[in-house]
């Protein structure tokens, strides 16, 4: 599916951005594919609410890569705060079974994260930026587009 240009009634544009999460203790959670699953679920929930999409994603074994496009209504370190907070909330209410022997306490995520603006969003420019930035953790890695693929359009497509 070809995504278009955002349009609002004073603007047009696009806002793409890469972000990593990593588990508390940097712990490898995500080797359970059912957990996985869960998380995309929930954090793509969140998304939905801000009108945020949801372009990619990758799991390695101890962290999470989203690439998520329309960043519009809400800045990034909220969206970021958000994400995290409702995730960790639904993960460890409903299923801690998954993760308590290698994570304890009130918290699933660590308290940081790495973002960065990025353009297209393809399968191919997701593993680029992962490979990249994130070299001394690329291993186990499995990448999903999230049923978007884009075109970016180049200045010359505008005259």
């Amino acid at each position: 599916m070809k995504m278009e240009l955002v349009t609002s009634q004073h603007a047009v544009g696009e806002s793409n951005f890469h972000l990593q999460f990593t588990p508390a203790y940097r712990q490898n959670v995500f080797e359970e594919p059912l957990l996985r699953e869960l998380t995309i679920a929930y954090i793509a929930d969140k998304l939905q609410q801000f009108k945020v999409i949801l372009a990619g994603y990758g799991f390695g074994p101890d962290h999470l890569h989203l690439f998520i496009s329309n960043v519009r209504f809400i800045g990034e370190i909220e969206l970021v705060r958000q994400i995290k907070g409702f995730s960790s909330f639904m993960l460890r209410k409903g299923h801690a079974y998954l993760f308590k022997d290698k994570l304890w306490g009130r918290k699933f995520w660590s308290e940081g994260h790495f973002y960065r603006s990025v353009g297209t969003v393809t399968k191919e420019s997701m593993q680029w930026y992962v490979t990249e930035g994130q070299k001394k953790h690329w291993q186990k890695f499995t990448f999903e587009e999230y049923s978007v693929l884009r075109n970016q359009k180049r200045l010359a497509d505008f005259n």
